[in-house]
């Protein structure tokens, strides 16, 4: 009789322990029961990202294969190129 009713709480507090987990929202902050929404996440600027990309691939150009100075016009451009990456993250910062 003992072991019986041992037996039933513990299945009575295994449903009520599962239904607890079931019903608390994922750990990794999803939104979703399968986990976050597909794209890119919020707040995130894959066209931001992607410029700057391009003008890091840009600046590494000019400092490594350039091989004129030409007359402080490639120092200017580098310098224009590194405003430019801060401007960006700023931008890349806000939502």
């Amino acid at each position: 009789m003992l072991k019986g009713l041992c037996f039933a709480g513990g299945v009575i507090f295994g449903v009520f322990l599962t239904c607890a987990v079931c019903m608390q929202r994922p750990a990794y902050g999803g939104t979703g029961y399968y986990g976050p929404p597909p794209g890119p996440p919020p707040g995130s600027h894959p066209a931001i990202s992607q410029a700057m990309n391009e003008l890091q691939h840009a600046r590494y150009v000019l400092r490594a294969e350039a091989a004129n100075d030409y007359r402080g016009h490639k120092a200017n451009a580098i310098g224009f190129i590194d405003n430019a990456l801060v401007e960006l993250q700023v931008c890349q910062s806000m939502p």
